[in-house]
């Protein structure tokens, strides 16, 4: 199934068309989301719509509201709503007709694209890439998928404060690229002193927000690196590179990938980094606003053929 869209705004001004064959379909003013719309009434993901059978299911995030049109009156999504299709939504002064296009007719589009894609393709050089040096940040939410499966309401609910506490963390050290990764996020910065004390912050507010609430605490793990990316505009808003996938296989590394035997290695709550990124700071930048910093040792990651020489940040909040 494909979503079909026609979104316009106020007195039908600007209409636009969005045919999306994603399963889920974001509204908002965030780059990340499948229909941007950049208004100042508009939440950076407003609303998310999922299809449920031959329904629509309509999640509102937003400040100021989503609301379904149920004949001439205009209806508030409290939460979450499901509604048949077609379906007409408001958002600020946005209004979207929302439809489900015929699998047919998908296929049909579907194999067109492709075709002519086919035809189109190239194979670029390394050199034409749009490639810069950036710090590079990943961070995860530590067995969400566990909390999921004994309260799903708290999993949701530990994903969207991390966000709320991570957004305008990032926003004021300067992040150029994000991208929520469903348990947590990416991240870089043209500089690696930023993301250090990108890093340092958050753990700090996440343990202040632990030792207030009651609920589930947040755990996490984060990975900083310092590499080579690279992005293509055809590909949507996203980063690439080896570089990058060196920091996904650092968040998550074990005491079994290192080469040898590793004496400090915290399972969650923690904050990691390559030699690379290290080097990238200067000393006294890291002496300033860490407690020190151990090597774990050379780790063997995951689809990596040169090993990574692996070290762990320690902050007043490390353990062990």
């Amino acid at each position: 199934m494909q979503w079909h869209i026609n979104v316009s705004g106020k007195d039908q001004h600007d209409p636009r068309e969005f045919v999306v064959g994603a399963s889920a379909v974001r509204i908002g003013r965030a780059k990340e989301v499948e229909i941007r719309l950049a208004a100042a009434d508009i939440s950076r993901v407003h609303c998310t719509l999922s299809r449920v059978g031959r329904r629509v299911q309509i999640r509102d995030s937003s400040r100021n509201g989503t609301f379904v049109r149920e004949g001439t009156k205009w209806v508030r999504v409290h939460g979450e709503s499901e509604v048949e299709l077609p379906v007409t939504l408001r958002a600020g002064a946005w209004t979207l007709d929302v439809a489900a296009q015929p699998a047919a007719v998908s296929a049909m589009v579907e194999l067109a694209d492709a075709a002519a894609t086919w035809e189109q393709s190239v194979l670029l050089r390394s050199s034409d890439l749009p490639t810069v040096h950036e710090a590079i940040m990943v961070f995860d939410l530590c067995e969400s998928s566990l909390i999921a499966n004994q309260d799903d309401h708290m999993a949701f609910h530990l994903k969207q404060r991390l966000m709320q506490i991570a957004e305008p963390v990032l926003e004021y050290f300067g992040r150029r690229f994000f991208k929520n990764t469903g348990d947590g996020f990416l991240a870089t910065f043209h500089e690696p002193a930023a993301a250090l004390d990108a890093a340092i912050a958050l753990e700090q507010r996440i343990q202040q927000r632990n030792q207030r609430t009651s609920n589930e605490a947040i755990h996490y793990r984060v990975a900083l690196h310092y590499g080579a990316v690279w992005t293509l505009d055809a590909g949507g808003d996203d980063i690439h590179g080896n570089d990058v996938n060196i920091a996904f296989r650092i968040e998550g590394v074990k005491a079994d990938d290192f080469a040898g035997a590793v004496s400090s290695l915290p399972r969650r709550d923690r904050i990691l980094c390559s030699r690379a990124f290290l080097s990238a700071v200067s000393g006294d930048r890291l002496n300033g606003v860490l407690s020190g910093h151990v090597v774990c040792g050379e780790a063997q990651l995951k689809g990596i053929s040169e090993r990574v020489t692996i070290h762990w940040l320690r902050t007043p909040y490390s353990r062990g």
